[in-house]
């Protein structure tokens, strides 16, 4: 009975919390202080309602938040070229049609490269390019891909961006192989400025090309991180048929848990200064790469999913300080105001 009536309360704003959800996180057991600081992926501040709309096609659109990262002098993976019909960027070859993408596969692109919808997210559409023959894309996974099926697919709805492939630091590569593993990094942005929220690192595994985590789905591996040192202090991933605990690479068999990132202030200093170049967006997920020349963004997303920093953590994102930036938006009807509970999201300012 417990169960139910607490499973009943979470479902209703501002937590929204399925009874998947409740389980995913497993809550059963916690106390309700701790349960009440989850988010439901349908949670209107989880899905950053609390940003300026407006504002949201700064981090939507990549090229955008490239160029004002480029202006600012921020450092992100090297654009090689652009595949639009009409769009480009500064230094970048620019790409009109699959016909001159092809013809810019064979005879110029330097290998690696790492292909992306330039208004994709969640990974979708993203893979690394290992070489280019007869019309075929040759991937990082050992599949191959048409040329003309995935340009064709990605160009007539949002272009495609080609960035050159960032190597991983020494100490990122020694434990997780030659691949990126980034870290989401949240800020959000008070009254007093930034700061740093939460953080979580995203951990590639086995033949994967991106580091998402998909609840585990994807097989890569998902660690918390403390913002205050930059030690991994957690790390799960799929067990069979639920999430435990992973303390060493399955790759590698290196240690996870315990390991200091390289460069960790240096990446928390260049979020709380770029998050200004947003204006309107409170809540900033970052995704950074650590790699041989330091810290270099790899996007920026208005609001992001919470998932991964609380499956990572075990904890719930909606804290005190969560409260003190966001808001749950006001009842838009007798009915909502009676299906919300009341809380510290409830209050105005």
């Amino acid at each position: 009975m417990k169960r139910t009536y607490e499973m009943a309360q979470l479902r209703r704003p501002p937590n929204r919390l399925t009874p998947a959800e409740y389980d995913l996180y497993q809550l059963e057991g916690r106390t309700w202080e701790e349960k009440a600081e989850f988010l439901g992926g349908n949670s209107t501040t989880a899905i950053s309602s609390n940003n300026d709309l407006r504002s949201q096609a700064l981090t939507r659109d990549k090229l955008i938040a490239y160029s004002i990262l480029y202006l600012h002098q921020f450092p992100f993976p090297e654009i090689k070229a652009v595949g639009h019909p009409a769009r480009g960027f500064p230094g970048a070859a620019a790409l009109k049609s699959v016909k001159e993408v092809s013809a810019y596969l064979e005879t110029q692109a330097e290998f690696p490269l790492f292909m992306k919808p330039i208004a994709g997210n969640a990974g979708a559409g993203s893979i690394w390019v290992d070489g280019y023959a007869d019309g075929m894309l040759l991937l990082r996974n050992g599949n191959t891909i048409p040329v003309a099926q995935y340009f064709e697919r990605w160009l007539c709805l949002e272009g495609i961006v080609l960035q050159a492939v960032a190597h991983p630091h020494p100490e990122i590569a020694a434990r997780f192989g030659p691949r990126l593993a980034t870290a989401r990094i949240v800020v959000l942005v008070t009254e007093d400025g930034p700061l740093v929220h939460r953080a979580a690192l995203r951990i590639p595994a086995g033949k994967n090309m991106v580091d998402n985590f998909q609840h585990g789905a994807s097989g890569n591996l998902l660690g918390a991180i403390e913002i205050d040192t930059g030690i991994v202090s957690n790390v799960i991933g799929k067990n069979k048929t639920r999430l435990d605990t992973i303390a060493t690479h399955p790759d590698t068999g290196e240690q996870i848990i315990g390991f200091a990132l390289p460069d960790w202030e240096r990446a928390k200093d260049m979020c709380i200064r770029a998050a200004p170049l947003f204006p309107g967006i409170k809540y900033q997920s970052w995704d950074i790469a650590f790699t041989e020349q330091g810290p270099q963004t790899i996007e920026v997303n208005s609001g992001g999913d919470v998932d991964v920093l609380q499956l990572a953590s075990g904890r719930g994102v909606a804290d005190a300080t969560w409260w003190k930036v966001f808001r749950e938006p006001p009842p838009r009807s007798l009915l909502h105001r009676w299906f919300a509970r009341s809380g510290p999201w409830s209050q105005r300012p």
